[in-house]
């Protein structure tokens, strides 16, 4: 079956053209196609839901090698396998690729694969974005960490099944009796289909969050003392000296726990914990100041970067806080 056959972008043999066009559309592969009389033909289609890319990859009768760095902290592809067979190395797990299996993989680290005759669907996500998502449903005054996928889907699982089918579905309605029909308030909600399946039925960090459900985490001692030290002095100058001096650990092993109990580094969490210090002040009283004697008061000294940071988190500028609650 040929998937999104009306937004086909590229079918070529040419390798290096399909490298490019996938680099394009999702990141960076370095694909090598295996054995002298291989035959290789790739399809490539791509169409937009709102804002985010649905893709449908194919690489015809051929077996692949693929190797992909890591290149991006907040984005995610998660493959739906349509035909094919294969495995993959990827955040130290080994990944097996059968139709219907599905895979999430992290683009902020690497992977490398074996594939046979492979074809998938692939969604392009953004974890800013899913967060915002998350923050629009439970509400600001949950607390969310780094958001974290589990790269192995189980495919026998009725959730799976669930989002498989709408994948699917949103593939042909997009290809067919929506193609013309160019209705940004129709794609915005597929896109929020897509998205509240993909955070409510994939194993997710969020997903009882999302659900309703308690969440209960045990974070070891020195995590705790190193969180708690950082609350406490915020307004500080601090780096990972300080912190991990206070959690009594090294650097790894402070690393590694922050990355398992909150999905961010230690310096990360410090400065999600400084940008809702600011954003404090700013839904309540000012004082006077500007935005940016505000910021760098909490150690923001690059104003551009503060924005983009304050934005990914929040999912609004400063200065519209400031209009939402003065």
């Amino acid at each position: 079956m040929t998937y999104l056959q009306n937004h086909t972008i590229l079918s070529s043999g040419d390798l290096d053209e399909v490298r490019e066009s996938i680099k394009n559309l999702a990141s960076r592969h370095d694909l090598d196609v295996k054995g002298h009389n291989a035959e290789f033909n790739a399809r490539v289609a791509a169409v937009e839901c709102d804002d985010i890319s649905l893709m449908h990859v194919a690489f015809g009768n051929s077996r692949l090698t693929v190797e992909s760095s890591e290149e991006d902290d907040d984005g995610l592809l998660l493959y739906i396998v349509t035909s094919g067979a294969g495995v993959a190395q990827h955040c130290g797990q080994e990944l097996e690729f059968f139709p219907n299996a599905g895979f999430m993989r992290d683009l902020a680290a690497p992977v490398s694969a074996t594939e046979d005759n492979f074809s998938a669907f692939v969604l392009r996500l953004s974890k800013d974005k899913l967060k915002n998502y998350t923050r629009s449903v439970v509400g600001e005054d949950v607390e969310l960490n780094g958001l974290r996928f589990d790269p192995v889907i189980d495919p026998t699982t009725p959730g799976w099944n669930v989002f498989c089918n709408t994948v699917h579905y949103v593939a042909a309605a997009l290809d067919g009796p929506l193609r013309e029909l160019h209705n940004p308030i129709v794609t915005t909600q597929m896109k929020d289909i897509l998205v509240a399946q993909c955070l409510s039925l994939l194993p997710n960090s969020y997903q009882d969050i999302v659900n309703g459900r308690t969440v209960t985490e045990v974070v070891p001692y020195y995590i705790k003392r190193a969180r708690d030290y950082i609350h406490a002095h915020a307004d500080k100058k601090l780096g990972l000296a300080d912190i991990s001096a206070a959690a009594g650990c090294g650097y790894r092993g402070l690393q590694k726990g922050f990355m398992d109990a909150f999905g961010i580094t230690p310096m990360a969490y410090l400065r999600v914990v400084r940008l809702k210090r600011v954003r404090a002040i700013l839904m309540a009283e000012p004082y006077g100041k500007t935005v940016s004697e505000i910021a760098r008061q909490w150690g923001f000294t690059h104003m551009g970067r503060f924005a983009q940071d304050y934005h990914r988190e929040f999912g609004e500028l400063p200065s519209e806080t400031i209009r939402k609650h003065g």
